[in-house]
């Protein structure tokens, strides 16, 4: 397993890698918002789904799909949480795969699970989605998974996911609420911020529009 650091020479930091992770979390990901959004959704995710009358695989199968994965794609989950994503992403690419997740715990749980069920070539990060440690240009999908509206900067987050997609790659957002997100008007796809290289391709409200799935090209 690596273990060590990362140094950046043009800002001067260096980076720890633990478990094989590295962690690039930086002052602002420490938001209250981040935390909170990140905990609340990966508990209540599989329960609610549950509770709305469908299953937690029939939601990942719906989601990955529009995406539209080719056979050598590359992908970028943000908010990767334990990895549920990732074994439906399997199924479309055998290109890498990249997972980022401000929860230290959430990720030790996906690189075990990696592992244990041989995902492949799968990179993990410790970050959050406002500030991500990638270069731009180097996916061909982006997927942001569950809590958006609780992001501490949603608009920066969207355009990061647009910085690091390759040009006319796929941006898939998608968000499950409750009556809560509801009264707090959180439960609306966020078309107002986005920046002016993604463009909305279609907005779907799935398993009883208790789901919105935004898509959106990389222009």
């Amino acid at each position: 397993m690596i273990e060590g650091s990362l140094h950046c020479r043009a800002c001067g930091r260096g980076y720890p890698i633990k478990e094989g992770v590295p962690d690039f979390v930086v002052e602002p990901c420490l938001r209250a918002t981040n935390r909170l959004q990140k905990a609340l959704y990966d508990r209540l995710e599989a329960r609610l789904a549950e509770l709305s009358g469908f299953s937690e695989e029939e939601l990942r199968r719906e989601v990955v799909s529009r995406m539209e994965i080719g056979e050598r794609d590359s992908v970028l989950e943000i908010c990767v949480g334990t990895g549920g994503n990732i074994p439906y992403f399997r199924e479309y690419t055998k290109g890498p795969i990249a997972g980022l997740d401000i929860s230290e715990g959430m990720l030790s749980t996906c690189r075990k699970r990696a592992l244990e069920e041989d995902w492949g070539e799968v990179e993990l990060f410790l970050g959050c989605a406002e500030y991500l440690p990638f270069a731009d240009e180097v996916f061909d999908r982006v997927l942001i998974g569950g809590g958006i509206s609780y992001f501490s900067d949603p608009k920066r987050a969207l355009a990061e996911a647009a910085r690091v997609a390759k040009r006319k790659a796929k941006v898939v957002v998608y968000e499950q609420f409750t009556i809560l997100e509801r009264l707090l008007r959180r439960d609306r796809p966020p078309l107002e911020i986005l920046p002016p290289t993604l463009f909305p391709l279609r907005v779907a409200y799935p398993f009883g529009g208790r789901f919105y799935i935004l898509e959106l090209l990389r222009d």
